[in-house]
């Protein structure tokens, strides 16, 4: 894996005995590791389709590594002990609150449209927050997620963790910036304990999203139970439910004042949310692939704010995350970017706005109320239709 100043973007290549499992597109996702709502994670959007649904990979039968950890109840539990089970191994951050919760929606829906098949499938879940590593941490995660009762989502000390995070090449540390990322893998182990099938959960909780992850999972797990059954024979997910507003801080007051790079190259300051007209901020970087993709989306959506009266963009450059302020200031001119970037020096506007990935787009009022959040690409008709609708709901 490539990084640069400690955050993943790029390719994943995952060696399991010699098997090269995919070139995978990830956009980083992250948060700092002292925060209560610590969140981790690398978003997958593999394939370019309109689900950005990572297909996964089919693995080569390699024996599971074993491990023994301490379950949500304080119960010792090992992987080995639900051989006889198709296991779904995933790596969950005890405070995450962004992707792990969608996994989470997933896992919640495999487990329900497998009906009287759920006696023979077990979900495990492996601490993945290398701080918050005690067995109140994952039990209380499980609570609020609506898991406790069912998974096994285990936990150990960070060197007991490590080893088992190595064994299936799932990275998560704290970085030297003081936020948490991890890898978001999900397993399908068979019943005799062999590896068959691997992919990244994806950070989108749109409905039909989520139905394909969970369609996906079902299409690998119903021929290892018994009896072989049709994926035909399962319901598709009936539960697709996840709460507006626990991915990112919508509805809160966040405002701020920050130094900002005008289009022309020059430096001034800028308020948000301290009276004046509504922004749209995008948070990005300018060595991220997604957010680069993003800013012809964004250019578009500025032409036609400036003629309609709409909010209009102000980009939020994660500065501790580039070489320096000039490299920005370079960009943007390079760029020919037609708004403004503000530069979040300390990380502190990011953290404030509950960003876990990039891009991110978040509609704020005059005052600095958040009135919608989005992360991840977006297309220039869905931008415009949410910032109309959710700008008039504020009205």
């Amino acid at each position: 894996m490539q990084w640069r100043q400690g955050l993943v973007i790029g390719a994943l290549v995952v060696g399991l005995s010699g098997l090269v499992v995919g070139v995978q597109r990830l956009v980083t996702s992250f948060h700092p590791a002292t925060s209560p709502t610590t969140s981790v994670g690398t978003v997958a959007q593999v394939t370019k389709t309109k689900l950005e649904v990572d297909p996964g990979t089919t693995l080569n039968n390699r024996p599971a590594p074993n491990f023994t950890l301490t379950n949500q109840f304080g119960e010792q539990t090992s992987l080995r002990q639900f051989r006889g089970k198709v296991v779904v191994l995933s790596f969950i951050d005890s405070k995450c609150t962004t992707i792990c919760p969608l996994t989470a929606v997933v896992l919640r829906n495999v487990r329900q449209d497998l009906g009287s098949y759920r006696r023979d499938v077990q979900l495990v879940a492996v601490n993945a927050n290398p701080v918050a590593t005690s067995v109140a941490d994952v039990r209380q995660w499980s609570a609020q997620h609506h898991m406790l009762h069912q998974w096994q989502y285990v936990t150990g000390s960070a060197a007991a963790l490590k080893t088992v995070w190595a064994h299936y090449y799932v990275s998560s540390q704290v970085l030297k910036s003081g936020v948490i990322q991890h890898i978001p893998a999900v397993y399908v182990i068979g019943p005799h304990g062999h590896e068959r099938w691997l992919y990244l959960n994806a950070s989108d909780s749109a409905a039909p999203v989520l139905s394909a992850q969970v369609h996906n999972l079902m299409a690998h797990i119903a021929p290892l139970l018994p009896g072989h059954p049709a994926l035909s024979r399962f319901p598709r997910a009936r539960e697709l439910t996840y709460l507006a507003g626990t991915l990112g801080p919508t509805g809160q007051t966040h405002p701020f004042s920050a130094p900002v790079i005008r289009p022309d190259g020059h430096r001034a300051s800028i308020q948000v949310g301290k009276g004046g007209a509504p922004k749209l901020l995008d948070f990005f970087a300018t060595w991220c692939p997604d957010c680069q993709e993003e800013v012809p989306v964004l250019a578009a959506y500025q032409h036609e704010a400036v003629r309609h009266h709409l909010p209009r963009v102000l980009g939020v450059d994660l500065r501790l995350s580039e070489s320096s302020t000039a490299a920005v200031q370079q960009y943007v001119v390079h760029t020919r970017l037609p708004y403004p970037v503000a530069l979040d020096t300390t990380g502190a506007i990011a953290a404030a706005y509950g960003v876990s990935g990039i891009p991110t787009e978040v509609l704020v009022s005059s005052s600095g109320h958040i009135l919608w959040y989005h992360q991840g690409l977006i297309g220039e008709a869905a931008l415009r239709q949410a910032v109309k609708q959710h700008e008039k709901s504020e009205g």
